[in-house]
């Protein structure tokens, strides 16, 4: 996907999706973050050196509490549009590096304070009582397609699995948009996040996708409030043009589906134009024209359609109609308000349009 990576950085750098994602992140634990203890860290300069190859996208530092006790975080933040079969080692060596900066800082400090006593101490220049603050790496997966990475670093290493629990581990927290199951897409919050992870989830589901523009709130608030980073992910993710969509300040939403239910198919007829041509589903322009499919309009006559024969026009093209005749049903559309839509969005003919809504 085309500038999804710049997109995401932006969209994760707001201070109050980096919160949604660690309380998603968080949520089986009881903790969330307080929201006003977000610190954001300079990533390279943690990094420092050759480790800039592991730098993380986003890193802050934030306290998270249960209601009773309360907990720093730093959390690292890596943005991902493709699965990254080593990720896991790279939660590994990124923790590993906050560690070796966090031990440095301390030598430092005590070097400074001359409270370093014994030559382990020196060498050390950590005292028994120093503690470190915790990391949490945190993958955010932003692909249309599953994450199949292996989620700790010992499944990465060819040894028996009695031997896996004496040896250097790390998780791969990942947030997988597209693996996320239904129920637990609902667990989000409303608002950006749960749109833009609808948006990426249910990109091959055009029904689903338009059912829950038209019904979750998070969409609408996206289209009034922003931020706009979100609106690119889906525009990026899905070809819908979010902006204009925000532009016009459309109060219907049954209004803002029908457009991008069109969008839809005319996406659908643009990339099957040349397949069908080739198949020979198309039969000529006298019986069938498919000049301007790739504009969305359907152009040609059907005849014998109330009997099930289909002359002169592409298998696909077809499919098209008879689904968006179909959404709209479902949706309680009258007979003559669906009429008027095919004639006007597929630029359809009334009898020929009538023949179609005859086809059960």
């Amino acid at each position: 996907m085309k500038n999804m990576d710049a997109a995401s950085k932006l969209f994760t750098g707001l201070p109050e999706v980096f919160c949604d994602l660690v309380d998603f992140a968080l949520r089986k634990t009881g903790f969330k973050v307080v929201r006003d203890s977000l610190k954001e860290r300079n990533a390279e300069t943690i990094a420092r050196g050759w480790y800039k190859k592991v730098s993380n996208d986003t890193v802050a530092e934030l306290q998270v509490t249960d209601g009773n006790v309360t907990a720093t975080l730093l959390v690292a933040l890596e943005n991902q549009t493709s699965t990254s079969a080593i990720m896991a080692g790279r939660s590994l060596m990124a923790t590993t590096v906050r560690w070796d900066t966090w031990r440095r800082e301390m030598k430092y400090g005590h070097l400074k304070r001359k409270e370093l006593q014994t030559s382990q101490e020196m060498l050390d220049g950590v005292l028994p009582g120093d503690r470190m603050t915790p990391v949490m790496v945190l993958v955010v997966h932003f692909g249309q397609e599953p994450w199949t990475g292996l989620p700790r670093f010992t499944d990465t290493l060819d040894c028996p699995a009695e031997l896996k629990p004496m040896l250097a581990d790390c998780p791969s927290n990942v947030i997988s948009f597209y693996n996320l199951p239904p129920e637990k897409i609902d667990e989000m919050p409303q608002g950006a996040m749960r749109a833009v992870t609808k948006s990426i989830r249910y990109v091959d589901d055009i029904e689903r996708l338009c059912k829950e523009l038209k019904t979750d709130p998070s969409f609408r608030m996206l289209l009034d409030e922003g931020p706009d980073e979100a609106l690119d992910i889906i525009t990026i993710a899905t070809g819908l043009d979010m902006r204009a969509l925000k532009q016009e300040k459309e109060k219907d939403m049954e209004k803002v589906v029908s457009k991008i239910e069109q969008h839809f198919f005319n996406k659908c007829i643009a990339l099957n134009k040349d397949k069908w041509i080739q198949e020979g589903r198309v039969e000529g322009k006298a019986e069938g024209r498919v000049e301007g499919i790739a504009e969305g309009r359907v152009e040609g006559r059907v005849e014998g359609i109330a009997e099930g024969r289909v002359e002169g026009i592409a298998e696909g093209e077809i499919k098209a109609v008879l689904k968006f005749i179909r959404i709209r049903r479902n949706r309680q559309f009258s007979e003559s308000q669906i009429l008027k839509d095919l004639q006007s969005d597929f630029e359809l003919d009334e009898a020929t349009a009538r023949h179609y809504m005859e086809v059960r």
